[in-house]
């Protein structure tokens, strides 16, 4: 029987599964879609007893970029241990593991805790925050014309990676663009190329109830208030909420967006966290 940290195996999606819907508000719907799409391009480590997993954590390969200067990088996503089982030191034991290896290998680790609570956790473990978002509400004024159409993965991270690069940013291999607008697709989203002044910007947002919450763009608080009213009848929302990277915003709430280990601490932008 196999016991402790080992890569997971497509027969232990029941059991992480379950861990999921035990930790995390999640629907069994999303959990399905999320290991049915990412599953084989992602590096899933479990901690086993008695052969069947009780803790977990998802690692997504990126790349912190500032100016000239390249790091390997992973995203730790969905890390979380059974109730059951919890207080035993796995999830530490497997933080530790994937420590070693990112050290070995020089990567750096990031991601972002599910609740602001655990936080405190997490610098115990050695991470230190990095950047925040701000959480903007943009009331619509009144309808323009908008030219939108929907944007390929590969389209969307030349636009990212173009709007992003004069600032230290997390740059995505297009495969986890791809999960990201399938994700966000999921959940009734669309992401999109807009034109606006004669060039091309970008957006993926999804509404929830009648609020159009935007995770990601490279408009600004003012040029989505000029345009506010037709993506509110494009997306049939009454209000705009939209994450927007802290270097270029300084209204909103703060919502702390990155938690990195073995980084430097450069306000590095990071998003398509499956926010």
């Amino acid at each position: 029987m196999d016991n402790g940290i080992r890569l997971a195996r497509k027969s232990d999606i029941p059991a992480m599964s379950e861990i999921w819907r035990r930790c995390f508000h999640d629907s069994d719907s999303y959990i399905s879609f999320f290991y049915r799409e990412a599953f084989d391009f992602i590096t899933p480590y479990v901690y086993a007893v008695d052969g069947v997993p009780v803790s977990m954590l998802h690692l997504f390969d990126a790349s912190f970029v500032n100016g000239a200067s390249r790091l390997k990088a992973r995203y730790i996503y969905a890390g979380s241990t059974h109730p059951d089982h919890r207080r035993s030191g796995y999830y530490a034991a497997l933080f530790r593991y994937i420590e070693n290896e990112a050290r070995a290998n020089g990567s750096v680790l990031f991601g972002k805790p599910a609740l602001r609570e655990m936080i405190p956790y997490y610098q115990t473990l050695g991470f230190a925050q990095d950047a925040c978002f701000r959480l903007v509400s943009v009331c619509p004024g009144e309808s323009v014309k908008l030219n939108a159409y929907p944007a390929s993965p590969e389209e969307y991270n030349r636009m990212r990676e173009q709007a992003f690069s004069v600032h230290p940013h997390v740059e995505w291999q297009d495969r986890h663009v791809r999960f990201c607008i399938e994700e966000n697709a999921f959940f009734g989203g669309k992401t999109l190329a807009l034109e606006l002044d004669g060039s091309l910007r970008f957006l993926m947002a999804a509404k929830q109830d009648r609020v159009l919450r935007i995770s990601e763009t490279d408009l600004s608080p003012s040029e989505l208030r000029r345009i506010g009213g037709a993506l509110c009848a494009l997306f049939d929302a009454e209000l705009i909420r939209a994450y927007l990277p802290d270097y270029c915003c300084d209204e909103g709430e703060e919502i702390v967006s990155s938690l990195v280990y073995n980084a430097p601490l450069d306000n590095t932008y990071v998003n398509l966290l499956m926010i």
